[in-house]
C-alpha cells in the first residue's frame, strides 16, 4: 500500500469512527420552571442589545424539544449562583434534571464561606463540571484567592467553563480578559478550562492574538458566535490557530438555538472529521462520554 492509499486509508477510518459521535451543545441555560420566565425576562431587561433576545422558553422541557429539532444529542446546562444563599437550591436543581440528555454543571459564588464546601458537593452528586461568570458573580479570574478552588477542581477532575469577555449585563467593564483565563489553565496544569464564546465575547482579536494557539489545556466554545456575533473569518482563524480538537459546539441556549451555531461549524473549510470533532467529538472526550 502506498503512502497516500495508508493516509487515505486512515482517514477513512478516522471519519468512520467519528461519524458515530453525538452531537453535544456544551453551553445551554435553563431554569426551574415557575422562575424561568422571571429570570430570562429580568436578564432581557439588564441587555441593550438589539439583535440579543431569548429565542425559546429557558425550561429544560423546552431545551430537549429543541435539541430534539436540531439534531443534538446532550447538552451540557450552565447553571449561575449569585448569591451564597442559592448554593443549596442550585445543587439540588441541577441534580433533578442531570441525566442521559442534559449534562447540569454545578456552580458556587467564588467569594462565598462555603464556595470549596460546594465543589465537594457537585462533585460527590456526580456533576462533572463548574460554571463561573466573572461579570455576574463580580470576581476576576485570574485572582490569586480563587486559586484554592481551581486546585479543588483539578483534583475531583471537573470540567471548568468560564463566561469569557464582554457581557451585556456589564457593558462597561471587563471582568474575564482572554488572557486572564489562559493565566487560569497555566497555573493549574490538568484543570480542563473552558473560555465561552470563542475565548472571550467580543474580543476574538485578543483571542486570536494572545491565547488561541497554546499549548495550555484550554477549549473554547461557540456560545453565541453565529450570526453576526463574531465575524465569520476571524471565527475560523481562531478555530484553525487553536486546533478543532480544542473547539467545542456550543448555542448559549435559549440566546441563541443550537441550529445556528451548527451551521456556523458545518461552514468551516475543514474536514468533515474536524467539523465532527467540534459537533461533539471534543465534548464526549472531555465529559468522558
Amino acid at each position: 500500500m502506498s503512502i497516500r492509499a495508508e493516509a487515505d486509508e486512515a482517514q477513512r477510518l478516522k471519519s468512520a469512527i467519528i461519524l458515530n459521535i453525538m452531537i453535544i451543545d456544551f453551553h445551554t441555560h435553563v431554569f426551574p420552571d415557575k422562575f424561568a420566565h422571571h429570570a430570562m425576562k429580568v436578564l432581557e431587561n439588564n441587555i441593550d442589545e438589539p439583535n440579543m433576545y431569548c429565542r425559546a422558553r429557558a425550561t429544560a422541557a423546552v431545551l430537549v424539544e429543541t435539541m430534539d429539532r436540531c439534531g443534538v444529542d446532550k447538552s451540557v446546562v450552565c447553571h449561575v449562583a449569585t448569591k451564597e444563599k442559592q448554593h443549596e437550591d442550585l445543587l439540588k436543581f441541577a441534580k433533578a434534571i442531570n441525566g442521559d440528555r442534559l449534562i447540569s454543571f454545578g456552580s458556587i459564588m467564588p467569594d462565598a464561606q462555603s464556595a470549596l464546601e460546594y465543589i465537594w458537593k457537585i462533585s460527590d452528586e456526580g456533576l462533572l463540571g463548574v460554571k463561573l461568570h466573572p461579570a455576574l458573580q463580580r470576581c476576576r479570574p485570574d485572582d490569586e484567592k480563587y486559586f484554592p478552588l481551581y486546585d479543588l477542581m483539578r483534583a475531583l477532575n471537573l470540567v471548568l467553563i468560564f463566561h469569557a469577555g464582554w457581557d451585556p449585563s456589564y457593558p462597561d467593564e471587563l471582568m474575564a480578559p482572554p488572557a486572564s483565563l489562559l493565566a487560569v489553565a497555566r497555573n493549574f496544569p490538568g484543570l480542563r478550562v473552558v473560555a465561552a464564546h470563542m475565548g472571550g465575547m467580543k474580543h476574538a482579536q485578543d483571542v486570536l492574538d494572545q491565547v488561541a494557539g497554546c499549548k495550555e489545556e484550554i477549549y473554547f466554545d461557540t456560545a453565541y458566535s453565529a450570526e453576526g456575533a463574531i465575524d465569520p473569518q476571524l471565527f475560523a482563524a481562531i478555530v484553525n490557530k487553536h486546533g478543532p480538537d480544542r473547539i467545542l459546539l456550543g448555542s448559549d441556549f435559549p440566546w441563541h438555538l443550537p441550529s445556528q451555531e451548527m451551521a456556523m461549524v458545518r461552514a468551516l473549510d475543514l474536514p468533515e472529521s474536524d467539523k465532527d470533532l467540534i459537533l461533539g467529538g471534543n465534548a464526549a472526550r472531555l465529559l468522558g462520554l
